[in-house]
């Protein structure tokens, strides 16, 4: 390229460091009328850039400078001011830049290199994982019962599955559609019933029993769920040997630990399509998760077609320079985007349901809403708001207003047709990390105060999402949502809180009387880097999860067994936000082998999980992920 960009941390404190941007212009031309654009996620000091004046929106910095003329072969240089922990990973740095050519007719750019990050402090500590031995039976989450018997079974070309359930149909579809990816196995329509689905009343939901001896195999359970999880582990069992493929003979007994076991997928930051959505879902059922909760709509995206509203994906699902909303995070000059349409959802639900998994849609509000109200700023924007905030995203127009009452309209429409679209019983809300400022300067949002006696404006915020708990319990559903739902008795104890400071947040609620689902940003939040090394991809401002920390991570260790706060703790999640994963490697690389330690957190008992046991496990497992293709972070290097 002609134009690079170096980029160097001049100076670091706790909570403040100085860097210096050079750009060189390497090309035969001089530059003039120029402005430079580069994504950067931290917020800089706009009264601290020098030789130029810099403009931010979200991620998307533009940076007007003080040289009129950049000569060729020569360079432009500034520094500027972040409040921010110090850098330690290449990821913090700039992802993306262009220049632009401000005087021509016809818009200019021109794309510029962004050499790594020149770090004044990255960590000098890494994480190592100790060498072990393989596992005979490699199945995660581990089993809360299994004897392994004497000798194996052989699938052979005349193996058939016999159903003596029709709530076994899917399961065994399912598990007919694995063998063949997995392993080019096709049971066949004739043969021996040697693989046997059969019912067992006496088993909870989603329990199960599988045995396996050397004259076949059976799996056990009450409901379509419970078949899942059997076929999913039998699945982990087949090992591929010269005769063929063998099943070792065991006897597995198992039940989950938790009843919702979940991971979140953001799907709203960058879009991802509906096949690497499919491709997780299915990768879930092998873990036994038995929920995913699908993130939507964010400030950067709108992904769901709502058709009483077509503005949302029109405009809200597409940014890029000449965008209404603008670039972000991953790409300065490129459109990025896309929408799920509503039979593409039913899709992704349908596929779900086979494998036993449960879709929650969040559609957030009343912050995180930029690509919402942008959409359709002719019924969200209050144009008298002279409100000043900054979102932690780095907006100042992202947040709805509860005395619009297009506000109620919209939230109507888009409700409406997402309580029909998806059985779930949650549909999650949001509601976290509404800025403070908002509302204070709206002569509207005044008002409505005044007339219901709030005393602070965040007030309102309650008052927003007390509709919509109403709205949705009439639509049948409960309403869910982050721990910031029910700050200052916001909402009603029949909204379900998904907490993600820290597990004693969580416990806080649950004393108040809200179920929870524990999430805790430091162990389950797979955005995280997962070593100390300045190379590794992600974010930091949880700290570092490496697997060990992600794998210790033990739910409710401080409370006791027979504490009834356990009663309401309905289960745990892990969450990829996606504001720097935008490709199928990436994805994969974040979340594995993590996923798998964290399912074991929500599944396996606490007495039988341990560390040691769990590595020479994944040792064995490591191949079935190669089998997928799926690009996991290799644990032992």
């Amino acid at each position: 390229m002609n134009y690079r960009i170096d980029f160097a941390v001049l100076s670091e404190q706790k909570n403040d460091c100085r860097f210096g941007l050079t750009l060189h212009n390497l090309s035969e031309q001089d530059l003039a009328d120029w402005s430079l654009h580069f994504i950067m996620d931290r917020f800089i000091q706009p009264d601290s850039v020098s030789n130029g004046e810099l403009h931010q929106v979200g991620s998307f910095c533009s940076l007007t400078p003080k040289q009129a003329v950049l000569p060729a072969n020569g360079h432009y240089y500034c520094e500027f001011r972040i409040k921010t922990a110090p850098f330690r990973f290449y990821s913090d740095g700039i992802k993306e830049a262009f220049v632009q050519l401000n005087h021509a007719e016809a818009t200019v750019r021109y794309d510029v290199a962004v050499t790594p990050i020149v770090l004044a402090s990255p960590y000098q500590e890494r994480s190592e994982i100790p060498q072990t031995l393989q596992a005979e039976l490699c199945l995660i989450p581990k089993p809360n019962r299994i004897e392994r018997l004497s000798g194996s079974y052989l699938l052979a070309t005349t193996s058939q599955i016999t159903l003596q359930s029709t709530q076994a149909e899917q399961a065994a579809m399912w598990l007919q559609q694995e063998l063949k990816s997995l392993y080019e196995f096709e049971p066949q329509p004739i043969g021996n019933a040697d693989i046997v689905y059969q019912i067992n009343p006496i088993l909870d939901e989603e329990h199960y029993q599988l045995t396996v001896t050397s004259h076949g195999v059976l799996l056990e359970a009450s409901s379509h769920v419970g078949f899942v999880h059997a076929s999913a582990t039998l699945l982990q069992l087949v090992q591929r040997t010269q005769s063929g493929l063998i099943i070792p003979c065991v006897k597995v007994t198992d039940a989950p630990r938790f009843k919702y076991r979940g991971m979140m997928l953001d799907c709203a930051r960058h879009f991802h399509p509906v096949e690497r959505v499919e491709r997780l879902i299915n990768q879930l059922a092998h873990y036994k998760f038995n929920t995913f909760h699908w993130h939507l709509t964010d400030d950067e995206g709108w992904r769901i077609e709502i058709k009483s509203l077509p503005q949302l994906t029109n405009i809200g699902a597409w940014r890029g320079v000449d965008k209404e909303i603008g670039p972000q995070f991953s790409t300065a000059a490129d459109q990025h985007g896309g929408y799920y349409t509503q039979e593409e959802i039913k899709r992704v639900i349908a596929f779900a349901q086979v494998r036993g998994i449960t879709v929650i849609p969040e559609i957030d509000i009343p912050g995180h809403c930029r690509a919402a109200i942008r959409s359709l700023s002719e019924w969200l924007l209050d144009t008298e708001d002279r409100s000043e905030y900054r979102s932690i995203q780095n907006y100042n127009d992202n947040v709805l207003s509860p005395a619009l009452p297009a506000t109620y309209r919209f939230l109507d429409l888009v409700l409406e047709e997402v309580a029909e679209l998806f059985p779930s019983q949650f549909i999650h809300i949001g509601a976290d990390e509404v800025p403070d400022g908002v509302w204070i300067n709206s002569p509207k949002c005044q008002a409505l105060m005044d007339e219901h006696g709030y005393q602070d404006a965040k007030e309102l915020q309650g008052h927003l999402l007390r509709y919509v708990e109403k709205k949705l319990r009439s639509l049948g559903k409960r309403m869910v949502g982050w721990e910031e739902a029910q700050h200052g008795n916001k909402v009603s104890k029949d909204t379900v809180i998904y907490s993600w400071l820290s597990e004693q947040a969580a416990l806080d609620c649950a004393k108040q009387g809200f179920d929870v689902i524990l999430q805790p940003g430091q162990y389950t939040y797979l955005d995280i880097v997962q070593d100390y090394a300045p190379e590794e991809p992600g974010v930091a401002w949880a700290g570092v999860t490496p697997l060990e920390r992600a794998y210790g991570y033990e739910p409710l260790a401080e409370v006791p067994a027979d504490h009834p706060i356990r009663k309401r703790i309905l289960g745990m999640q892990s969450a990829l936000w996606c504001e720097l994963i935008n490709d199928q490697s990436r994805m994969d690389y974040m979340l594995y082998p993590r996923l798998t330690a964290l399912a074991e957190a929500g599944w396996t008992q606490s007495a039988l999980r341990d560390w040691t046991d769990y590595l020479a496990r994944l040792k064995g497992h490591l191949p079935l992920l190669d089998k997928q293709g799926i690009h996991y972070r290799a644990p032992w290097k």
